[in-house]
């Protein structure tokens, strides 16, 4: 099971104004850009679109979300609670993962303007023996290798915005 979110305008900007946030903070500490984005150059869109996929997790799981805009990562359990959010604006996306990542669950999360896609989730463990390493130390993990929601150890918040997939 697949799990649609939609989000308003106001947690759009909410989302939106935070990945800016996060942008500005990685260009004042000159934070690396790494596993290749460095090459790709589209560090706005990592964090903005990043930020949103957040948002709709802990919209989804109703949980709190503390957007790491001025704090290291490292230093927080997860993106979202004790979770790990990896976003894509591709349909066809796949999950990203790294050696070096949390142990912790994935979810990869597919955005297309307000409405948000919660393709699946995997652990780091399966994720990395599924996976088929692709480039940087990047194993990619499709989204028929993902788990989906009716696996979930947590509830789901179910509302007009948070709907399973059709």
């Amino acid at each position: 099971m697949q799990i649609v979110v939609e989000l308003d305008e106001y947690e759009l900007a909410h989302a939106a104004m935070a990945g800016c946030q996060r942008r500005i903070a990685s260009i004042k500490k000159k934070r690396p850009q790494v596993y290749g984005a460095g090459d790709r150059k589209n560090y706005w869109q990592i964090d903005i679109v990043g930020m949103i996929a957040e948002y709709a997790v802990a919209k989804a799981f109703d949980r709190h979300w503390q957007p790491a805009t001025n704090t290291r990562l490292a230093d927080l359990p997860g993106d979202v609670a004790n979770y790990q959010v990896r976003s894509t604006e591709h349909l066809d996306g796949h999950l990203f993962l790294h050696p070096g990542d949390k142990d912790a669950p994935y979810i990869l999360a597919i955005v297309a303007d307000r409405f948000i896609l919660l393709a699946g989730w995997i652990t780091l463990g399966e994720g990395l023996e599924v996976g088929v390493n692709k480039s940087t130390e990047t194993w990619w993990v499709r989204q028929d290798q993902l788990h989906g929601f009716e696996d979930w150890p947590d509830p789901v918040a179910w509302s007009e915005t948070v709907r399973k997939k059709d």
